[in-house]
């Protein structure tokens, strides 16, 4: 058992090559079909994470606004605005509007909120100091494709979709 017989050839520890090709070849076959999926719902988790910011600042708006009995309002500015893509909190003062401190949000990069069109889109969610809202959908979209709806109905109760 010590020796191996004269003229048998001994092998070598290790992968030939063709396993090693072989196992490249299903990394890759792995790497192509994950990296769509991986893609796709990072999309999806950026789309959902953005309306419920929406969710989140108007519920704010309605508590501030109960709590303080003065309106309030959640601006939402497409990527058309001087400050593209952004959420913003504001409280009625003297007649007009004036943007709460530390209140303006920016969406994820990537992601585009829409205020003016489709026709049925909010530009701002106002709260009465009693806590209702005007009603209306705000819509999110990531990559121009996984769109987010968040409806607001007149209780200030929203619903992302």
């Amino acid at each position: 058992m010590g020796r191996p017989a004269p003229g048998a050839h001994e092998r070598a520890a290790g992968y030939s090559l063709l396993e090693l090709m072989v196992v490249v070849g299903l990394l890759t076959l792995v790497l192509a079909v994950s990296v769509p999926l991986f893609h796709n719902f990072y999309s999806r988790t950026r789309v959902s994470s953005s309306a419920a910011m929406v969710q989140s600042l108007v519920q704010k708006a309605r508590m501030r606004a109960l709590k303080e009995k003065n309106s309030f309002r959640v601006v939402v500015h497409d990527e058309n605005a001087a400050t593209p893509n952004t959420l913003e909190l504001q409280r009625e003062q003297s007649g007009s509007f004036v943007t709460v401190a530390g209140e303006t949000h920016t969406v994820p990069e990537g992601v585009r909120i829409l205020g003016g069109s489709p026709s049925d889109s909010m530009d701002t969610v106002t709260v009465t100091g009693r806590g209702e809202c005007s009603s209306g959908n705000v819509y999110v979209y990531a990559d121009g494709v996984d769109v987010g709806v968040v409806t607001i109905a007149a209780t200030c109760y929203s619903d992302a979709s």
